[in-house]
């Protein structure tokens, strides 16, 4: 805990903050990328479940970002909240937003998946 509060003291975010914030919308750019771009590859071979693992593997990754808000969240003193004007106050909003934002994103993924499940990649 001492930890983490002299980094966000000396005005930097720990790296697990940072991912808990950016991982659910890495991992949806990632889902709406490969699907996009391996479409094509899916119709003409005729292997659909490439889809799927594309949404299964960044549907985890969206899912380390709450895994890594939950850790953080750990290290976050008790007395910490989120009206509060001081860097741990900030931090902890910091911390509920990326997670918040990564169950989000998880969504949206799954969201984008089920066309996918229902209708021919060649359609």
């Amino acid at each position: 805990m001492a930890e983490l509060e002299h980094t966000v003291r000396k005005g930097e975010a720990p790296a697990l903050i940072w991912w808990c914030m950016f991982g659910g919308p890495f991992a949806w750019a990632c889902d709406l990328g490969f699907s996009y771009v391996l479409e094509q590859h899916t119709c003409s071979t005729g292997h659909h479940y490439v889809l799927h693992v594309i949404t299964v593997v960044c549907a985890i990754i969206a899912l380390t970002g709450l895994a890594a808000g939950m850790a953080a969240y750990k290290r976050v003193p008790e007395e910490a909240n989120d009206h509060g004007v001081r860097p741990m106050d900030r931090t902890h909003f910091q911390i509920l937003f990326g997670m918040v934002f990564s169950i989000a994103f998880t969504i949206v993924i799954i969201a984008e998946a089920v066309p996918r499940w229902i209708l021919h990649p060649c359609q």
